[in-house]
């Protein structure tokens, strides 16, 4: 059973990465060149998909990309309570 929630974390984590990308399209299509490549360099630090998300949501209305945060939010807060609950499950013990 725990493994069927990391399961749907890990699609909403694909959902996640798939927000990313439009945002970065979006700063792209916007003018915001400069942020989109930044984002793009600092993902492999692991603070390009901070950047991405505060500065998406602080540009919404310029991006026109309201609905599309929401979701981002909702994927990012979904995940995380399915990796608690798959986790709780005690989804990280191997079979034995």
């Amino acid at each position: 059973m725990a493994f069927l929630f990391l399961g749907l974390a890990a699609i909403l984590g694909i959902v996640s990465l798939v927000c990313f990308i439009l945002i970065i399209v979006k700063m792209f299509q916007n003018d915001d060149s400069t942020l989109g490549i930044i984002c793009i360099v600092t993902i492999f630090c692991g603070i390009g998909g901070l950047i991405a998300f505060v500065m998406g949501w602080i540009n919404a209305g310029k991006y026109n990309a309201s609905q599309l945060m929401l979701i981002w939010t909702g994927a990012i807060v979904g995940s995380v309570i399915l990796n608690i609950i798959g986790s709780a499950l005690g989804a990280g013990e191997l079979p034995q």
